[in-house]
């Protein structure tokens, strides 16, 4: 706005003094002047050697100041996180973990109380309904969505009709966590080892099966990588979530399964299945015995299931930056990294740049496998 001179005109002078001489019920009627003077104000006054503020450099001013919804009183209601998947997931689990802690977070100095942040599971069509609604919701800040390398990277590859556009809607607020799937088969199956299992398949071309939560699942697209790098064909029986594909494969129905480490971890404890190894490109700390893949017999082999929380692109950078400030000192704390070792889950990318870049290069490299392999979900 235009600088002005040091002091205030007479007439507005003259009016505050005439208001508070006159007794109460009857006041003078306050001028417009008069209002913008008593309105409180967020910003310092401007020192009298200040020049003036040009139109163009007050479009680029922090949001809080132009009233929009980066105001420094963000948050002024709650804070939902759309997890695109039925609770009790690791999605589901790490929404939770960040959304308690960025629920303590978020109260305004002096204030006892804090605004909600509430975990929305809105599952269905691979992540697709819940990743859709999130970027039909606006780009405010009170709507995040937290998903993975399948809803991000592989279902929008698979789907003619998605309903969202990883890049194009979503920006990453931060990568809390990355985990590596296990290898696992029946505890009555022959097979002991990977090339085991390798020598298996290709002993009968088609004839083991794999189970997956579904079709373009990460479960489903670990096995399609491994059959392109070693030409083994097994068949793909699609369920409707892991559970079930678990039961089947403890109960001998399936010969083998990609899964993550919360959804096999009791069974490879209790003995009903076997772990032959993971898909990450370093063993995991939680089972450092078990070798990865590549070491197993399939040099190069690496499937690391990433997670992320986004927000929609257009997000005001001041509430943006925000948010990931916020997430970040969550996740850097030893709780919660505890906390996801617990459930087999690593770290993720700290730094936000960092993160959105990576997420960017798997968000193609994806893409392009799954076309190559011509999955398709409709």
């Amino acid at each position: 706005m235009p600088h002005r001179a040091a002091g205030r005109s007479p007439l507005v002078v003259d009016r505050r003094r005439l208001r508070a001489a006159a007794p109460l019920g009857r006041r003078h009627p306050r001028s417009p002047e008069d209002r913008a003077a008593a309105a409180p104000r967020r910003t310092s006054l401007p020192e009298p050697n200040m020049r003036p503020i040009h139109r163009r450099t007050a479009l680029f001013l922090p949001a809080f100041l132009t009233g929009n919804p980066a105001r420094a009183d963000w948050p002024d209601r709650p804070v939902r996180i759309i997890v695109p998947f039925a609770p009790g997931g690791s999605s589901d689990l790490i929404a939770r973990l960040i959304g308690t802690e960025l629920q303590a977070r978020l109260g305004q100095p002096g204030e006892t109380g804090r605004f909600a942040v509430v975990v929305e599971n809105r599952g269905g069509a691979n992540g697709a309904i819940g990743m859709a609604a999130a970027a039909q919701a606006p780009a405010d800040g009170y709507t995040l969505v937290e998903g993975h390398i399948g809803t991000h990277a592989i279902t929008p590859a698979i789907m003619r009709t998605p309903g969202y556009d990883t890049l194009r809607d979503f920006t990453t607020v931060a990568v809390p966590a990355t985990s590596s799937s296990v290898l696992v088969v029946p505890q009555s199956s022959p097979v002991r080892d990977l090339r085991g299992l390798l020598d298996l398949a290709r002993a009968k071309p088609g004839g083991l099966s794999y189970g997956s939560p579904g079709i373009g699942s990460p479960s489903h697209v670990t096995v399609v990588l491994l059959s392109k790098m070693t030409g083994v064909v097994a068949q793909h029986v699609p369920y409707r979530g892991g559970g079930p594909a678990v039961t089947d494969l403890v109960n001998g129905t399936l010969d083998f399964m990609f899964a993550g480490p919360s959804e096999v971890m009791g069974q490879i404890q209790s003995g009903r299945l076997r772990a032959l190894a993971t898909t990450g490109e370093r063993r995991s700390p939680g089972s450092p015995d078990l070798p990865t893949v590549a070491e197993a017999g399939v040099p190069g082999f690496r499937f690391t299931v990433w997670h992320a929380l986004s927000a929609r692109v257009g997000t005001p950078p001041v509430l943006l930056e925000r948010l990931r400030q916020e997430v970040a000192a969550i996740l850097a704390t030893g709780t919660m990294q505890a906390r996801l070792r617990d459930v087999g889950l690593e770290p993720g990318i700290p730094d936000p740049a960092a993160a959105d870049a990576m997420l960017r290069a798997e968000v193609i490299r994806w893409g392009r496998l799954v076309h190559e392999a011509g999955i398709q979900a409709d």
